[in-house]
C-alpha cells in the first residue's frame, strides 16, 4: 500500500510541474484561450483535449528517456536524443523566443491590468515586476524557483473560484452561445474542426518547452509505470482546465454590451468579463493573482537563464548575486520592450512561431527519436541497462 501511495505522490508531482508551467499569465488573462480555442467554437474545446493528449505523450517519452539515460536538463536531453551536440544551440534560440513572448506577454498583462484597475502608468507595473524578479533571482532564486509551481496552483484555484462565482450570476448561457455559433451569428468564431486541430498541434508544440522542466525531476521517477501515470494525470488536469476555461468564454459571448472576442478593444478578456458582470471586488483579487503569476513566471524563466548563461561571466562555484541580478534585469528589460507589441500579438504570433520551431526541435524527437530509444527491444539490442521498464 505504501508503494502505491509513493508512486501516486511522485506521479502527481510530475503532473503538477507540467500544470505549474502551463497555467501562467497567458492562460490567466484569458487571451491564450481565446486565440487558440474559443475562436473555433466547440471544436476548439474538443481540440484542447487532443492537444493535451499529444503533449502528454511527448512528455511521457521525454521523461522516460531522461529517467533511463540520466539526462536531467534540456541541453543534455537534446544532445542525447539527437546524438549531436550543436542541436542544443537551436534550443537556446527557442528559449530566447519563449522568454520574449511569454514574459513580454506577461509584462503586458500586468502593465495593462494595473493601469485599468488603479490608473497606474503602464511602466510602473512592468518596472515593479522587473525589480522584484531581479532581487529574487539575485538573493533567493532557488527558493522562489521551487515555490513558483505553488504560486501557479494558487492562480488555478482563484480562477476556478472566479469561474464558479461568475457561473452563478445567471448571465452566462452556454446553450444559447452554442446555438448562436451553430447559426453563424457570432462574429469572430469559425467552427472549423481542421482549423481547431491544427491550432491544437501548434499549441502543444509551443508548450513542449516544459520538457526541460520535466527532465529536471526525472531522478525522482522510479519506474515506467510512475512516468506513465504522471503523464496521464497531467493530461487530465490540463485538459480539464482548458475545457472549463473555453466553455466559460464561449458562455461569455452571450453577455450584452461586451464583446469578449474583441481582443483589440479588450486584450484582457478575463478582466473584461469580470467588469461586464460587475464583480468589482473580484477584479482586485484577480489583479493580485495575475501579478503573482507574472512574478512567478518571470522568476522561473529568469532563474533558468541564470543557470544557463551565468557560466559566461562566473565560475561554477562562484557566487555573484549582483551579476546574476543584472543579467535578469537586462533580460527583463528586453522582454519589457517586447511587451509593447501587446499580449494579443505576442500570444497569437510569437507563440505560433515558437510552435512551428518546436515541432522539429521537441515534438518530433520526443515522439520518434526518444520513443524509439526507450523501447525494450532497443535497450536490449544496444545492451543498455535500465531499471523499472517492466513496471
Amino acid at each position: 500500500m505504501e508503494k502505491k501511495q509513493s508512486t501516486l505522490s511522485i506521479a502527481i508531482g510530475m503532473a503538477c510541474v507540467w500544470m505549474g508551467t502551463h497555467f501562467g499569465p497567458g492562460v490567466a488573462s484569458g487571451t491564450q484561450i481565446l486565440v487558440y480555442w474559443v475562436k473555433y467554437g466547440i471544436w476548439g474545446t474538443l481540440a484542447s483535449i487532443l492537444a493535451m493528449g499529444l503533449l502528454g505523450y511527448c512528455i511521457y517519452c521525454a521523461a522516460e528517456f531522461s529517467r533511463i539515460y540520466k539526462t536531467y536538463n534540456y541541453a543534455d536531453w537534446t544532445k542525447k536524443v539527437w546524438g549531436v551536440d550543436w542541436i542544443v544551440y537551436l534550443l537556446d534560440f527557442s528559449f530566447i523566443i519563449v522568454m520574449l513572448t511569454a514574459l513580454g506577454g506577461s509584462l503586458s498583462a500586468i502593465g495593462n491590468l494595473l493601469n485599468s484597475q488603479f490608473g497606474l502608468n503602464y511602466w510602473v507595473g512592468v518596472g515593479a515586476v522587473i525589480v522584484c524578479a531581479g532581487l529574487l533571482c539575485a538573493y533567493g532564486a532557488k527558493l522562489v524557483a521551487r515555490a513558483s509551481s505553488y504560486m501557479m496552483y494558487l492562480v488555478i484555484a482563484v480562477l476556478a473560484i472566479i469561474i464558479i462565482m461568475c457561473a452563478t450570476t445567471g448571465k452566462l448561457h452556454l446553450g444559447q452561445a452554442l446555438a448562436n455559433i451553430s447559426a453563424g451569428t457570432v462574429e469572430g468564431i469559425n467552427p472549423s474542426f481542421l482549423g481547431a486541430l491544427w491550432s491544437g498541434i501548434i499549441y502543444a508544440s509551443f508548450q513542449a518547452n516544459v520538457i526541460g522542466n520535466i527532465s529536471s525531476i526525472a531522478p525522482t521517477l522510479p519506474d515506467r509505470k510512475t512516468t506513465r501515470l504522471g503523464a496521464i494525470i497531467g493530461i487530465c488536469g490540463n485538459a480539464c482546465m482548458l475545457v472549463v476555461l473555453s466553455l466559460f468564454f464561449l458562455s461569455a459571448t452571450t453577455l450584452e454590451n461586451y464583446n469578449v472576442l474583441d481582443t483589440a478593444t479588450n486584450p484582457l478578456p478575463f478582466y473584461g468579463t469580470l467588469t461586464a458582470l460587475g464583480f468589482s471586488g473580484l477584479k482586485l483579487v484577480y489583479v493580485i493573482t495575475v501579478f503573482i503569476a507574472v512574478l512567478s513566471t518571470a522568476v522561473g524563466f529568469s532563474f533558468g537563464a541564470v543557470a544557463r548563461y551565468s557560466k559566461l561571466y562566473r565560475k561554477p562555484t562562484e557566487e555573484a548575486p549582483l551579476k546574476d541580478g543584472l543579467l535578469v534585469v537586462v533580460l527583463l528589460l528586453a522582454c519589457a520592450a517586447a511587451s509593447k507589441i501587446g499580449i494579443v500579438k505576442l500570444v497569437s504570433t510569437g507563440y505560433t512561431i515558437l510552435g512551428y520551431l518546436n515541432l522539429p526541435l521537441l515534438i518530433f524527437p520526443a515522439i520518434v527519436l526518444a520513443n524509439r530509444k526507450i523501447q525494450k527491444s532497443y535497450l536490449k539490442e544496444n545492451n543498455i541497462e535500465a531499471t523499472g521498464i517492466d513496471e
